[in-house]
């Protein structure tokens, strides 16, 4: 009676099996995954879609659903994005025993092959497991990105022996001079006054009346005349022009003494730089006093 069971429990998983293994869908089957197939693509479900497309693309479906799955597994096949997954070891050595999961889902447990893994467009995070350390990552593919490598650097970057001491050098600046900031202000302030005042005394110069002499500081008018009046005020404005001018020039003669006598001259800067090399990146490492 034992023995039944199991040989009946056999025929009824074979019986099962048979169209799976065989590969055929009946013709309810092929219609139902062209539909879902659909609905998948809509989805951004592009795995998924392109395999049931291609289970109702055999020639055991309705010619019209056979030519249509055909037609959108070949799209799905241009559109579907593949990644391809690298890890080294801080020198740049491959770490062949790496474990990878996409969106938590384990989907490579070794990197010898060198395979290209089918993802649906958009975000994934990308979790790198080797010698127990794992790394995190979180990319955006676009649909049609084929091939592109996602990579993961386990340990610190290795300076090679050979490059470690002759790849050194020390980079010297002789004594750098500064001088007061404030100095520069007022040597510029100075300048300003020095342009400005000349303007306005010039200016009040041409506003005396022409009946009037600088010179002489008389005017060609019978007493009480507007002339007066105008030409004292025209000189008084001149007058004010000249002194802010005088001021300016003092201010610069101030700056620039300033400016000399304030110098700083700063210790020389020693650097000492060294390279460093990662997989994907290189650079100098800068280490001294500045």
């Amino acid at each position: 009676m034992i023995v039944s069971r199991h040989l009946l429990a056999l025929v009824l998983v074979t019986a099962v099996g048979a169209p799976a293994f065989a590969d055929e869908l009946s013709k309810e089957a092929c219609v139902d995954a062209h539909s879902r197939g659909q609905d998948a693509r809509e989805g951004g479900k592009l795995s998924l879609a392109r395999k049931l497309f291609l289970s109702c693309a055999q020639s055991t479906c309705p010619a019209l659903v056979q030519g249509d799955c055909a037609r959108f597994a070949d799209d799905l096949t241009r559109m579907q994005p593949t990644l391809s997954f690298v890890s080294r070891d801080g020198g740049g050595a491959d770490l062949p025993d790496t474990t990878i999961y996409i969106d938590g889902v384990l989907t490579v447990t070794r990197l010898d092959d060198g395979k290209a893994h089918d993802v649906d467009p958009g975000p994934h995070t990308i979790k790198f497991i080797h010698d127990g350390k794992d790394q995190l990552q979180t990319i955006v593919v676009g649909a049609g990105e084929k091939g592109r490598t996602v990579s993961a650097t386990f340990g610190e970057a290795i300076v090679p022996a050979a490059l470690g001491g002759a790849a050194k050098r020390k980079v010297e600046s002789g004594p750098q001079v500064t001088h007061p900031t404030g100095s520069k202000v007022v040597i510029g302030l100075g300048a300003a006054m020095v342009l400005g005042g000349s303007g306005l005394a010039i200016f009040g110069l041409t506003r005396v009346p022409d009946n009037c002499s600088i010179s002489t500081h008389q005017c060609a008018a019978p007493p009480g005349d507007k002339s007066f009046d105008d030409a004292s005020s025209a000189i008084g404005l001149s007058n004010i022009g000249w002194v802010v001018s005088a001021v300016g020039v003092v201010a610069i003669a101030g700056g620039v003494a300033w400016y000399v006598g304030g110098k700083h001259t700063e210790k020389e800067t020693n650097v000492v730089a060294a390279p460093w090399f990662t997989p994907d990146a290189a650079g100098f490492a800068v280490m001294g006093h500045l």
